[in-house]
């Protein structure tokens, strides 16, 4: 028996703002958590129940309010009750629902092939309206038109559009159910419990992790293979004991995507700890981009529902889009980091290291992420996102040293001035937009110091190979002219680590000292500064400044640049230029040609 049916999604999600869009968003933040479009089921649960602490249900087993369990919460509601569905899809029917239930002939006679791998999809919190939520038939799609497998839907809005600690109870009691249906297809159809890969959203992730509890109680071979929480509930599942969560003990390979763990008077929507074995933080796990924004055509009842759910909801979208993401140009690449404040120096993009320590630096967030190598049970992962879909961006780490002026050393102020810095990159194809460095707050730059920041792209403007680099900056406002500091920056050159390409190349400006020495350059506020690759500069000036070839040796450490400009002919000592001969350089202005090939110096 097949059937259609329409899908629509309502679900929890909350990041509090010190703004307007922040109290309407706490204050639905409770009321979510209070209020119930129904009779409080709690009421007449606690009535029928009295003092009742246990409740036992066939084939599921027994659910306590004993400890590790809150005994504040109540017990999960019946089977009755949730009336949970599944709903089988393959490619043999990639449209249509086919209802399974975990009885022998049913599943004997569905279009379950135990030779596949099986992907279970299960829902979260439903919030206002009480229908299935359309990110998993939207997931189920994708999937099936990446890969050729069972995907099963779980469907228990009956037990989720109910009082929110109703819902988290009842996590457990769908929880088992799910658990018996992989017990009954591995034990009807042959199945094998690590070619179950089980994906929750919010409460559905500690579904998945109760599911896979209860597989596990047939026994240590029986594990499931994968399961993927998509920013776990946190209200009622922040514990220390794994009994009462999704932890990584649920299944052989557990990756978690963190995308609403902010926390303000106590609330977050998503759990801000490591549960799994991988744990992936996009844009540090808290504030998503582009949700802060409300946009111009959305009803004043739909702003607030979309700012309130937003982080939260983005996991989901997320992981849709990781499932296309077959092309590099796509990976959600994510970087092992200790923090994320150390991310966001672009500090931790190396995707190798000395003595086997790279194994793990690099992974890719969603469904195609594989498990951490070796002894690492537990590595977690940062990456930037942008606000769109396919939401994937290029990394950069930009290295700038600031120099001393010899000459002026003496009116340098030892602590440095503050100043809000720019960089442009060019490439074979286009340029980026300006972009503000230090996530546009003004930066303390301090003479013999070197920083580095992380600078990001969106990949759906490829500019293709950056050839040149302009920076400026920007003296912040100075209400009173005698604590207004007067140094401008001195610089040399500008370092760029590509994490894509795992290469680093050096950027210069075109100016020589009188012996052929990289010279710093003393730029004032506003001044557009270029610097060019230096294996560009060094083909203008084949063999003059070995002092060059030695300064940028360490390139090569990497690996040597995308692009070799073969080398001119060294010029005999009669066909030196004007400026060559004089000891007198070129500028650092330069422009390109109509072609892109090279540029010409001015």
């Amino acid at each position: 028996m097949k059937r259609n049916r329409n899908h629509h999604k309502k679900v929890i999600g909350r990041r509090p703002r010190l703004s307007l869009p922040v109290l309407l968003k706490i204050c639905l933040f409770y009321v979510y958590l209070s209020f119930t479009p129904v009779k409080s089921y709690k009421t007449k649960q606690s009535i029928a129940q009295g003092t009742k602490q246990t409740v036992c249900y066939e084939q599921l087993g027994c659910f306590s309010s004993l400890p590790p369990f809150s005994p504040t919460m109540p017990l999960p509601m019946s089977p009755h009750k949730i009336q949970t569905e599944y709903y089988l899809r393959t490619r043999q029917n990639p449209n249509v629902d086919q209802p399974i239930i975990p009885e022998a002939s049913n599943l004997t006679n569905s279009l379950f092939d135990p030779t596949k791998p099986t992907k279970i999809i299960i829902h979260g919190y439903v919030l206002l309206v009480a229908n299935f939520p359309e990110w998993v038939p939207q997931v189920t799609e994708t999937i099936l038109y990446q890969e050729d497998v069972n995907v099963i839907q779980i469907n228990w809005v009956k037990g989720a559009h109910v009082e929110y600690d109703n819902a988290a109870s009842n996590t457990r009691l769908v929880g088992a159910q799910v658990g018996y249906l992989i017990k009954m297809l591995m034990e009807v159809r042959n199945a094998r419990a690590e070619n179950f890969h089980l994906v929750g959203f919010s409460l559905g992730a500690h579904v998945a992790g109760f599911a896979g509890k209860t597989v596990q109680q047939a026994g240590k071979r029986h594990t499931v293979g994968r399961i993927t929480g998509l920013d776990p509930a946190n209200p009622g599942f922040n514990s220390d004991n794994s009994s009462v969560r999704l932890d990584r003990s649920d299944a052989k390979f557990v990756d978690i995507i963190h995308t609403d763990t902010h926390t303000m008077l106590n609330m977050a929507s998503g759990m801000n700890r490591n549960l799994g074995h991988a744990d992936f933080y996009p844009n540090g796990g808290a504030y998503q981009t582009g949700c802060s924004a409300w946009k111009d055509d959305s009803t004043w009842v739909s702003a607030v529902t979309d700012s309130t759910t937003c982080d939260h909801v983005r996991a989901t979208q997320l992981f849709k889009e990781s499932i296309n993401a077959t092309g590099s140009e796509h990976f959600m690449s994510a970087y092992r980091c200790d923090s994320y404040e150390k991310f966001k120096r672009g500090v931790c993009l190396r995707c190798s290291g000395n003595n086997g320590n790279g194994r793990n630096r690099c992974r890719r967030m969603g469904y195609w992420a594989t498990p951490p190598h070796g002894k690492q049970n537990q590595v977690q992962y940062y990456l930037t996102t942008s606000g769109h879909a396919p939401f994937t961006v290029k990394h950069y780490q930009v290295q700038i040293h600031w120099r001393n002026d010899t000459a002026t050393y003496s009116n340098v102020n030892i602590e440095g001035f503050k100043a809000k810095l720019y960089l442009t990159l060019h490439g074979e194809r286009g340029s980026t937009t300006e972009i503000a460095l230090n996530d546009g707050a003004t930066f303390q730059v301090i003479a013999g110091k070197t920083t580095r920041f992380l600078v990001t792209q969106d990949t759906s403007q490829d500019i293709g190979e950056i050839q040149r680099v302009t920076f400026r900056w920007e003296r912040p406002t100075c209400w009173t002219w005698f604590f207004c500091p007067t140094e401008n920056i001195h610089l040399k050159r500008i370092k760029i680590f590509d994490a894509e390409e795992q290469r680093r190349y050096v950027y210069l400006p075109l100016g020589r000292d009188r012996e052929g020495r990289i010279r710093s350059y003393e730029i004032k506020p506003d001044e557009q500064f270029e610097l060019l690759r230096s294996s560009y500069i060094r083909s203008l000036f084949p063999g003059k400044y070995r002092s060059l070839n030695k300064e940028e040796a360490w390139v090569n450490r990497v690996r040597p640049p995308l692009v070799r400009v073969p080398k001119r002919p060294r010029p005999s000592s009669g066909q030196l230029d004007t400026d060559a001969t004089n000891n007198r350089l070129p500028g650092p202005i330069a422009t390109s040609s109509p072609e892109g090939d090279h540029e010409t110096v001015v």
